[in-house]
């Protein structure tokens, strides 16, 4: 289940400006323009659009993305218009061998914005098949918007199990990352500085996890929508308890296994 959305207090110079002044932008890292991470991009630019922001989509495989080398390390100079004229992103991707793919990563490591410092930002993973790779995934998004200046908020981590209850809070925080907008960060870079981003960074959820808090988590998403599905819930629930309470006790190995089993006792 995902936590309350974390707004670090920043200092705002200038005037607030009006919801429908500012940008939100989709960047769907996903080659399929019809699957589902572009659903997640669209439902959460709506929530945006709900607030009084306006949004636009690009899917970057719409674009001739070069991977990162030695003199040859830009984005199409309309893509790198388009993302620097934002005043906030929804960045989803798919996750591919646990982590993000091949197209956002190239996105990621040639895009230029210049202009980005304080700008908040939504990032979206969608994992199909196992699930797993859902915080490797987050993280690399995470780390993109720390290297950038982006001021991240909530992920939003989305597996086949959760996706119908995600869509719905993609709406919630398209919603939020519109009014976040509404007060733009003036801070330069100097005064953003690199501790400030690092205690904001660690402060979203996921960006902590390792495997076993993945396994758990997924688990909690199975516990959640496999009741209807006539599986052993009692026999879930009692292993994933056994594993938060080892956790708790500092005996982390040992809590393996019982996250195993919750996750394996629910897996369809």
């Amino acid at each position: 289940m995902r936590t309350a959305v974390f707004i670090r207090p920043f200092l705002v110079i200038g005037c607030v400006r009006r919801v429908n002044d500012v940008k939100i932008l989709g960047i769907v890292g996903s080659p399929h323009k019809d699957g589902r991470t572009n659903r997640l991009v669209t439902r959460a630019l709506e929530g945006s659009r709900k607030a009084g922001a306006q949004t636009e989509i690009v899917c970057l495989v719409d674009y001739e993305i070069p991977q990162w080398s030695e003199g040859r390390k830009k984005a199409p100079e309309e893509l790198d218009e388009v993302v620097d004229g934002a005043d906030a992103y929804v960045l989803g991707a798919p996750v591919y061998y646990l982590d993000v793919n091949g197209l956002t990563k190239d996105f990621m490591d040639v895009v230029s914005m210049p202009n980005s410092n304080g700008k908040p930002a939504l990032g979206i993973a969608m994992a199909g098949g196992t699930g797993k790779g859902l915080s490797s995934a987050l993280k690399s998004i995470y780390y993109f918007f720390f290297c950038k200046g982006l001021r991240g908020m909530n992920p939003l981590p989305v597996s086949r199990f959760n996706f119908d209850k995600a869509l719905a809070e993609a709406y919630d925080s398209g919603e939020e990352l519109a009014k976040l907008s509404r007060e733009p960060f003036r801070k330069t870079k100097i005064e953003w500085n690199l501790t400030e981003r690092i205690s904001h960074h660690f402060s979203l959820p996921f960006m902590n996890y390792d495997i076993v808090d993945e396994i758990l988590s997924l688990a909690e998403q199975l516990m959640d929508t496999s009741s209807e599905k006539g599986l052993n819930i009692e026999e879930a629930k009692r292993d994933y308890r056994k594993a938060k309470e080892l956790i708790e006790q500092g005996r982390k190995p040992e809590s393996i296994i019982h996250a195993v089993r919750a996750y394996e006792t629910l897996y369809y």
